[in-house]
């Protein structure tokens, strides 16, 4: 349950006493519908919490903030152009639980209103005439420019006589407001990190589904043996017994051996065929499935360790402790695409260690491959020193590439390059946490750190396994 209308009176009158006059040096929005200021005060800084979650609504005082996501929200954005450097002027409740912050922004009147109010509940950004600059949740209703009022504020109704709930401690610097954060803080936390956790583990589940699935037709494609053996049977005893069949003919009673000894068989033949073609189109049947057999087994194997690798990150994911969930943050940021669902942004291989290798299609996909859909713990490649694709291959958590898969990847990152009539080339690979957007930079462009270098010299074998194994065709 969030804070309850006089338990947001009482805090903003205390944030009203103590903070009036403070000057906001930063601002971040983590996440939708969260804001956290940092107010300066002589001698102290004041990291102020506005937080209009449902079911943990809450303005108050924390001793933290959660970690930010790479690309910030567009709200972040505007809360930094109108409020860094802005004076506070008062803080005050205009209806039942909505709080609304005043600043002075160089001379312009700049309002925060934080309105808590159940599923709805938002944090806006206003100016001096209550006209909307922005919203944490943008909404089709909530334009820019539209003047945004709020209901009459009655009085709050007391609390009954033990029901409160907050603990101030009295030599706190905000008693109300830091015995809030005590309140919701961790279980705001808790809620997000286990959001993270469900986020990152939905795709791989869903993965190993549609992979659990493949298994099982590989594996049925592997256990065709015995229908082997019967087709290689079969064209054996019609070889030796062709002499049996006259023009015409298309039964015959034969004679097999076998390890009971023998036995007579009939032995019908296709009306379409002779008894020589139907003896060769057994040993066909015979040969092409022989071959599928074996590249089932070698599938089975790629899948097998694939399925292996899934498992192991959705341990590694289960094991992680909130404080690691949440350094994931940027999970809780990606974009939900409505309506018709486009190409992907990149061409996927598979590794010869059955990893995914995914490259950009153009310089947007890049940044979108690299920011949005690849994990910091993935491997980027790119051509050392020319125009090329990102290239991101499949990591494991705490774990080195392979060296083969990374060969793999960065045969294609050179043939995805300015590079690729060349015999050989330079590719520079690093981890994606390691990998920033250039500031100002074109789409495309990026800088990074802790990196190596891979020379490469083509191999056309490999380059015409890594075609054959495209799956986004």
């Amino acid at each position: 349950m969030s804070l309850r209308p006089d338990e947001l009176e009482a805090i903003a009158r205390e944030l009203d006493e103590r903070v009036r006059g403070a000057f906001v040096q930063k601002a971040f929005a983590p996440l939708p519908r969260v804001v956290f200021l940092e107010l300066r005060q002589p001698g102290r800084t004041v990291r102020l919490c506005l937080s209009a979650e449902p079911g943990v609504a809450r303005l108050s005082v924390a001793r933290e903030r959660p970690p930010s996501p790479e690309e910030p929200a567009g709200f972040q954005r505007w809360l930094r152009k109108e409020l860094i450097g802005a004076k506070l002027e008062r803080v005050e409740v205009i209806a039942p639980l909505v709080v609304r912050l005043w600043f002075d922004h160089h001379g312009l009147d700049r309002r925060l209103v934080a309105d808590l109010r159940g599923s709805g509940a938002n944090l806006f950004l206003l100016d001096g005439a209550d006209r909307l600059l922005g919203a944490s949740v943008p909404a089709p209703h909530l334009r820019p420019g539209a003047t945004l009022t709020f209901e009459a504020h009655p009085a709050a109704p007391k609390p009954s006589p033990g029901d409160e709930r907050l603990r101030p401690d009295p030599a706190a610097d905000f008693p109300l407001a830091e015995a809030a954060e005590a309140l919701y803080g961790a279980r705001e936390s808790s809620r997000r990190a286990q959001e993270i956790r469900r986020r990152l583990t939905a795709p791989l589940k869903a993965r190993l589904k549609r992979l659990e699935g493949t298994l099982a037709k590989v594996e049925a494609e592997m256990n065709r043996g015995e229908e082997i053996e019967r087709h290689r049977a079969m064209g054996e005893l019609l070889a030796q017994n062709l002499f049996r069949f006259q023009q015409g003919q298309r039964t015959a009673r034969l004679t097999r051996y076998t390890e009971t000894g023998a036995e007579e068989i009939e032995v019908t033949i296709d009306p379409r065929r002779t008894a020589r073609e139907e003896a060769d189109w057994h040993f066909h049947q015979y040969r092409r499935l022989a071959h599928g057999v074996e590249h089932a087994k070698r599938r089975h194997a790629e899948l097998s360790l694939e399925r292996e690798q899934l498992r192991d990150e959705l341990r590694a994911i289960e094991a992680m402790d909130d404080a690691a969930l949440l350094e994931e943050v940027d999970v809780l940021s990606a974009r939900r695409h409505g309506g018709p669902v486009r190409g992907k942004p990149y061409k996927e291989y598979v590794a010869v260690n059955g990893a995914r290798i995914r490259v950009g299609r153009s310089s947007e996909d890049n940044d979108t491959l690299t920011f949005r859909i690849a994990r910091p713990y993935d491997w980027w490649l790119h051509a050392r020193g020319v125009p090329g694709s990102h290239v991101i291959l499949e990591g494991t958590r705490n774990q080195p590439p392979d060296s083969e898969a990374l060969v793999d990847a960065a045969h294609l990152a050179h043939q995805h390059s300015n590079l690729k009539s060349e015999p050989r080339g330079e590719i520079a690979w690093t981890q994606v946490k390691y990998v920033k957007k250039q500031k100002g930079g074109a789409p495309g462009q990026v800088t990074f750190t802790r990196d190596r270098t891979l020379v490469v010299r083509i191999e056309p074998e490999r380059l015409e396994r890594l075609n054959r194994s495209r799956t986004d065709l």
